[in-house]
């Protein structure tokens, strides 16, 4: 089985295994062998196919089934996974990926020139050091900027950022991600997932 880095989507091989099945478009939870997801955002889930495949191959358990739902073919019937877990541990690793979306959840969204708190798709990235000055894309080279800040600030060392960028840990990002809105198909993953009440929704997908 194929385990990808945790900011990708998680993927083990063919999804095609299984036909003639009649499934719900629900999502199995996957946990590492110490009982927690793999990511949080994304939340590292499988599909159904994944999921089964890996069952059969003795890869992963299964932790918990969705309530009175199955996978169901002429000949077969298949109680139908919410949650499974590897039966290996796969090791995390230690530094967060660099990715445009991890940056602005390392600076909480918020313009590190400015201080105000923007929407996505208002915020950009700027180089400290400019690239005209032989400054890198790196965690520790680039902040969250507003629009209008970046482009004040243009290709000048100047005005500093409020704080001093840094490389933020694995658990630091995939933990602050929290905050953000999360929808589940079944509760019984909040056990698992440990998000904010508040930032938490069940969604029951009916047949």
């Amino acid at each position: 089985m194929q385990i990808y880095s945790v900011n990708s989507p998680h993927k083990y091989l063919n999804t095609n295994i299984i036909q003639g099945i009649f499934i719900l478009n629900k999502s199995v939870l996957l946990l590492n062998a110490d009982g927690q997801p793999l990511s949080q955002m994304p939340l590292s889930t499988v599909s159904w196919q994944d999921a089964i495949k890996a069952m059969w191959s003795q890869k992963v358990h299964v932790i918990k089934n969705y309530d009175d739902e199955f996978l169901r073919s002429p000949t077969v019937t298949i109680p139908y996974p919410s949650i499974i877990m590897l039966n290996t541990y796969h090791k995390q690793p230690s530094k967060a990926k660099f990715t445009r979306r991890n940056l602005y959840v390392r600076d909480k969204y918020c313009c590190q020139y400015c201080g105000d708190r923007f929407a996505y798709a208002d915020l950009t990235i700027d180089h400290v050091i400019p690239k005209s000055k032989g400054g890198r894309l790196t965690w520790e080279n680039s902040v969250t900027a507003c629009g209008p800040c970046n482009v004040k600030k243009g290709d000048s060392l100047y005005p500093l950022p409020m704080q001093r960028p840094t490389h933020p840990s694995w658990y630091q990002i995939n933990y602050a991600y929290q905050h953000h809105t999360l929808t589940i198909p079944d509760a019984a993953w909040s056990k698992y997932i440990h998000w904010q009440e508040d930032k938490l929704i069940v969604e029951s997908l009916s047949t």
